[in-house]
């Protein structure tokens, strides 16, 4: 495990009711920090998994099937909402159709978990269609990532749904990030992260421990709610992140941007997972990601570490939003500190 000292520090710096004919938009509600934590129940063999598509469009129809064998194979159920096929543009519908059919699911008692085909870009474009009275009245499972972030974050924010960080139908679906999965969804455990392969090395660059509530997920979609009442006061919460195929300046630029929005003094702590293919076109002429890190952290007043195996990478934790967690930053590791399913 590397570990950066501080003293090694480079200084540079509503209510819609949606139903398969019509929807209506909703003006934003601001959420109160005082919401009550809502659990959803844990997942069972035979239960329904709805499979929706909110943002990109999927390429091939053999991406529903592979991921029908895949849900499956695990012994659930799936069913596919009734756009999931549909192209419009770089979306899988419009805006009304894609929040529709997650909405649908929402509200479908036979479902037990909503998954997502894919990321991309669109969540963002469909929040003012949700209704998140009737999502906190229907609680279940919602997992994804990437883009996916954005119904997270908005979602648990807004009704204090517990939602999950992993995979989508265009993931790895191997043994190690599956076992996370039955493990937290499954069997309810308090998991204990703690990278066991050898495909991330563990970097500190703020030593210590801390506790909070998790959010966070992709750093690009996190930065465009800035400013938007879909994200928590960030006070006291530990903030997870990660991103794929950003150039170091463009990494440098989002965290520049939350640390002016204040979300850095807040925070109790910071996880960062992996930031794959996040290289320089020209290396001669740009920071390294490493050097970002430590121009950003190394003297922050929370502990940080990186390589956390979240996000972009083929074996991957699945991690709650929204439960309380101890990290560590100078061992790389963090746990649950209360149950994420009922």
């Amino acid at each position: 495990m590397t570990k950066i000292s501080r003293r090694s520090f480079i200084p540079i710096l509503g209510t819609a009711v949606i139903g398969a004919s019509c929807l209506s938009i909703q003006e934003p509600k601001l959420f109160s920090e005082e919401r009550s934590k809502i659990l959803p129940p844990k997942l069972k063999t035979g239960d329904t998994i709805g499979v929706c598509a909110p943002a990109g469009g999927i390429k091939s129809h053999s991406e529903l099937d592979e991921f029908r064998k895949v849900l499956e194979g695990l012994g659930f159920k799936v069913k596919f909402s009734k756009n999931c096929q549909k192209k419009y543009g770089y979306f899988s519908g419009t805006d009304e159709e894609r929040a529709s059919d997650f909405m649908d699911l929402i509200q479908d008692n036979e479902v037990s978990g909503v998954f997502f085909l894919r990321g991309g870009w669109g969540c963002a474009r469909i929040l003012p269609f949700l209704d998140f009275n009737s999502i906190k009245q229907h609680p279940k499972v919602i997992m994804g990532f990437s883009d996916i972030t954005t119904l997270l974050n908005a979602i648990t924010t807004r009704t204090g749904l517990v939602t999950f960080h992993g995979p989508g139908g265009n993931s790895t679906w191997n043994a190690y990030s599956v076992d996370y999965i039955e493990r937290l969804l499954i069997a309810g455990e308090s998991i204990k992260y703690s990278n066991i392969s050898s495909d991330s090395k563990i970097t500190t660059y703020s030593s210590g421990t801390a506790t909070g509530e998790l959010f966070g997920g992709n750093l690009s979609v996190i930065c465009s709610l800035i400013g938007t009442d879909f994200l928590p006061n960030w006070k006291n919460k530990i903030l997870f992140l990660e991103d794929v195929r950003e150039e170091p300046y463009s990494i440098d630029r989002m965290l520049t941007q939350l640390k002016l929005a204040g979300v850095f003094e807040q925070v109790n702590g910071i996880i960062l997972g992996n930031f794959r293919k996040c290289f320089a076109e020209e290396p001669d002429r740009s920071f390294t990601l490493e050097e970002v890190f430590k121009q950003h952290f190394s003297e922050l007043d929370a502990p940080v570490f990186y390589g956390a195996q979240i996000g972009h990478v083929r074996n991957k934790f699945t991690v709650p939003i929204g439960v309380e967690v101890k990290m560590n930053a100078d061992e790389g590791h963090f746990n649950l500190l209360e149950p994420a399913v009922l």
